[in-house]
């Protein structure tokens, strides 16, 4: 039997979401379609490719020696479609991107909505991971492009700074430091918050702002989700800190962010481009894009 591009594609989708139904709807097909194009693959393969884990699957050895080199075909054909662009004028191909939870709302949508209208021959990947994953797909090229937290720790990828977040106080309208122009982390000593969890990267920055305040927090919850984190506060009152960033584009929470005094942490976002190999076109407009709406976002915050 001979092995399509469809089959990779269903493949890298189920090996991505680990599970038959999500990978169906990423793909936007029917879950039997789904099960039936790995089973055409594996027989063609001669191997079993998933091991079933409950409801979901993970990869064999087979699959995960597979998976590289799937994702590399992946790769040139969107190089390859890209490539027509130098003949005929086109922008055409396909993208797979990596962006950590908190920009994922603030800039994704806005990005996707102009790159739609001007460039319908390009298909975009989403992919909604934290920085350190990123960068491993980054580096392993099954990703395009990353947009994360700048931490320029994978020697095999590079880096570009896009810009720098101040932590803030999230609170709730009625909560009564919601009408302050600034609140110091001294005056939190006593108050529950909601925080990510010990060793997210967004949790290291808020330890080490209490730390330079010399003030321990009082963690009521710990949500390793920024919706999930968002929804408490909304709904118990408990005060959170992240960046002013993640409140863009989600104005029906009716959240104050208040300014924190005091020698608190910046957060730096960046890109992640595959260290090695030619960027094609589509992934330059893609960035071209992306650096508008985040400079935006920097032209409203100084304004």
């Amino acid at each position: 039997m001979s092995i399509e591009l469809r089959h990779l594609r269903t493949f890298i989708a189920v090996a991505e979401t680990q599970n038959f139904t999500r990978a169906a709807k990423q793909l936007r097909v029917s879950q039997p379609g789904v099960s039936q194009q790995i089973k055409e693959l594996e027989a063609g393969l001669k191997a079993s490719l998933f091991e079933r884990v409950g409801t979901r699957v993970r990869l064999t050895r087979v699959g995960h020696a597979f998976r590289e080199q799937a994702a590399i075909v992946m790769r040139r054909f969107s190089e390859a479609c890209a490539a027509v662009d130098n003949v005929e004028g086109l922008v055409v191909g396909h993208l797979d991107v990596g962006v950590i939870p908190a920009l994922n709302v603030p800039w994704i949508p806005p990005v996707l909505a102009r790159f739609a209208a001007e460039y319908p021959g390009v298909a975009i990947s989403i992919h909604e991971k934290p920085t350190n994953e990123i960068e491993t797909e980054v580096e392993a090229g099954r990703f395009n492009l990353g947009i994360g937290l700048y931490s320029r720790s994978t020697p095999g990828v590079r880096y570009e700074r896009l810009c720098a977040e101040s932590l803030v106080l999230l609170v709730p309208a009625r909560h009564p430091l919601a009408k302050r122009r600034v609140v110091a982390l001294g005056e939190l000593e006593n108050t529950r918050i909601a925080l990510m969890p010990e060793n997210y990267p967004m949790r290291d920055l808020v330890e080490e702002a209490f730390r330079r305040a010399k003030v321990r927090p009082r963690v009521g919850f710990e949500i390793d989700t920024i919706e999930a984190l968002l929804g408490i506060t909304v709904h118990s009152g408990m005060p959170t800190i992240l960046p002013g960033v993640v409140l863009d584009r989600r104005a029906g929470l009716e959240l104050h962010a208040v300014p924190i005094s005091g020698s608190t942490p910046r957060i730096e976002f960046g890109l992640m481009w595959p260290g090695r190999g030619k960027q094609d076109q589509a992934t330059h407009i893609f960035v071209e894009i992306l650096r508008q709406v985040a400079g935006g976002r920097r032209a409203k915050a100084v304004s």
